[in-house]
């Protein structure tokens, strides 16, 4: 079926609220009752395009098993500037969903879990780690997430190899030793 393709497609263009399961069917060349019976209703389906999205990111995502911050950084850029469609979707997701299924909250909180340890030096306590990953993640997306806001930061829209080699550098620079 290439409804999910089809609905990933819709989803990161439209949003959960603006997207219409009759265009995501004509784009796979099914029926919408065929999705529905599929899926339930159009949140689900949603929900399973993100987690999609999410998985595909952790198994494609070269960063997945890297445990150098300033790697992970530009690993991450990389990842999103290639594949925009999941920042789009997560954005949706914070701007039109009160709160996730307590499945993919738990899958997503280990994820984030077992990344923010692989990241930090050992005897950096749970919450810094966490802190940190957060901050690698907010430099390696904001670009790709709000580029309008990024062309305002840097005076113009920067060249992406030369905002990814700083990108990488100030993730560095979180796990470094205060002297």
């Amino acid at each position: 079926m290439r409804a999910p393709s089809a609905a990933r497609t819709e989803f990161a263009e439209h949003g959960l609220e603006g997207a219409r399961v009759d265009r995501i069917a004509g784009a796979a060349g099914v029926n919408k009752e065929r999705i529905y019976g599929h899926f339930g209703n159009k949140e689900q389906l949603f929900e399973a395009v993100l987690s999609a999205a999410l998985t595909e990111a952790a198994e494609l995502k070269p960063a997945a098993g890297l445990t150098d911050p300033a790697a992970y950084a530009a690993a991450t850029f990389d990842f999103h500037r290639s594949n925009p469609h999941l920042i789009r979707l997560l954005m949706w997701e914070s701007l039109q969903r009160q709160r996730i299924s307590p499945e993919a909250a738990a899958r997503r909180t280990r994820f984030y879990t077992e990344a923010a340890q692989r990241l930090v030096p050992p005897g950096i306590d749970d919450e810094t780690a966490r802190f940190v990953l957060y901050g690698i993640l907010a430099l390696a997306t904001w670009a790709q997430a709000l580029p309008i806001a990024g062309s305002m930061v840097f005076g113009g829209a920067p060249d992406p190899q030369d905002l990814r080699e700083r990108i990488a550098n100030a993730a560095a620079a979180l796990v470094e030793p205060r002297q």
